[in-house]
């Protein structure tokens, strides 16, 4: 036992300053500890987690989605939603307009009979420029009476849950946050709640004093902070430039920018594994076929590409050198990084680590290696899709 210590030890002590120090001169903050945080990998798992939060809660229920789909899971949740605000239980919930384009407004009008305070995100209006439809909320949070936090890439959908909600079984990840980081979380919440014009709500109901709850150093950050760039970016990067060992990277809209794509492809020259998980099975063909116009550089460059099998890929994660994870609502795209709200986690802990090493080792099992051999097999109207489609990646 002593041993592994020191083992763990080791593989802490070169990472972390170095990433520290480039998180400092970024200006990114967000960095607490006492933190614990539990990974959700299956869909009822997390659809169970949230109705229990939302059953329990005493004094506030904030959600920040994508997509509320108006099916057999999301009117679950806008039932247990709707009886919490009439117990008199604060519920606020933001939604994203093109996110819920085929969202009945029935289930938005039953939560609002009930007390629920809605706000839809930059409503789709097509006589403004481009529709409004560029700036999107791509969030999926849930805080409950501001102690536990729920951030990933899980939207309230039946396509996300198993067998015990009828669902569609895609393959995506969400944590539960508990402890001091859950603040910062609120924190986004409240600031896109105000921004857009909603009312003044009561800091005690969602600011409670929040004691350590484990041990872990969680960061909690939004894809663009105005003042200080782009925290979800930067920190993906600094993490890949002090790679040592390892990059773990599982992404459903993989279209990196060129300062990410170097940065992968120089960990991997200084003979680091990098190994990219990628769909198999897209719910957006378009956004697939421009992900695979680089595939070949990719594979030059000695990194490695699995595309994933069993069902749609929708996970937005990775873990570095077993030291540095995240999971979040971020793709690996401009969008993400540009256009869109976003909120990931970045978790330092070897513990954690180690497991989304694990999960990401399991999901690999349920994958295909794409390799230069296989690659250039591919049909000429395939190639010319992905051509084409890259082309136009910035538009989707």
């Amino acid at each position: 036992m002593k041993k592994s210590g020191k083992i763990r030890k080791l593989k802490n002590k070169y990472f972390l300053p170095s990433f520290f120090s480039d998180i400092k001169q970024q200006g990114i903050g967000g960095l607490s500890g006492g933190n614990r945080v539990t990974l959700i990998v299956r869909g009822d798992d997390f659809f169970d987690n949230i109705i229990k939060a939302i059953d329990g809660a005493k004094k506030s229920i904030n959600l920040e989605t994508y997509i509320f789909a108006s099916d057999e899971v999301g009117w679950i949740i806008a039932s247990r939603l709707a009886k919490k605000a009439a117990q008199g239980v604060e519920v606020n919930l933001i939604y994203d307009s093109i996110g819920c384009i085929g969202t009945s407004p029935e289930i938005f009008s039953v939560m609002e009979k009930s007390g629920v305070e809605i706000i839809e995100f930059n409503p789709f209006v097509p006589w403004r420029k481009y529709w409004n439809i560029s700036f999107r909320d791509h969030r999926k949070i849930l805080i409950v009476d501001g102690k536990k936090a729920f951030v990933g890439g899980i939207n309230i959908g039946g396509e996300y849950a198993g067998e015990k909600y009828n669902g569609g079984g895609w393959r995506d990840t969400h944590v539960i946050l508990e402890g001091p980081v859950v603040r910062d979380v609120q924190f986004f919440f409240m600031e896109n709640w105000f921004r857009n014009g909603g009312a003044i709500l009561r800091t005690d109901l969602h600011f409670p004093n929040l004691k350590k709850t484990g041990s872990m150093l969680v960061m909690a950050l939004c894809s663009e902070n105005r003042k200080k760039g782009k925290p979800v970016q930067e920190s993906y990067i600094s993490a890949i430039r002090n790679a040592r060992n390892s990059i773990f990277i599982t992404n459903a809209y993989f279209i990196p920018d060129a300062r990410i794509y170097r940065a992968l492809v120089k960990a991997a020259a200084r003979g680091v594994n990098v190994s990219l998980l990628l769909p198999g099975e897209s719910d957006i063909p378009i956004v697939k076929y421009a992900s695979r116009y680089l595939y070949k550089r990719y594979l030059k460059n000695s990194i490695k590409i699995f595309e994933y099998g069993r069902s749609v890929l929708h996970a937005k994660t990775a873990v570095i050198d077993g030291i540095w994870s995240t999971v979040g609502s971020s793709n690996l795209d401009r969008r993400s990084f540009r256009k869109n709200l976003e909120v990931n986690v970045v978790v330092l802990d070897q513990e954690f680590g180690e497991k989304m090493e694990k999960i990401f080792a399991e999901d690999l099992k349920k994958s295909r290696e794409v390799t230069l051999e296989n690659f250039s097999k591919r049909g000429a109207m395939e190639y010319f899709m992905e051509w084409l489609c890259y082309r136009f990646r910035n538009v989707f």
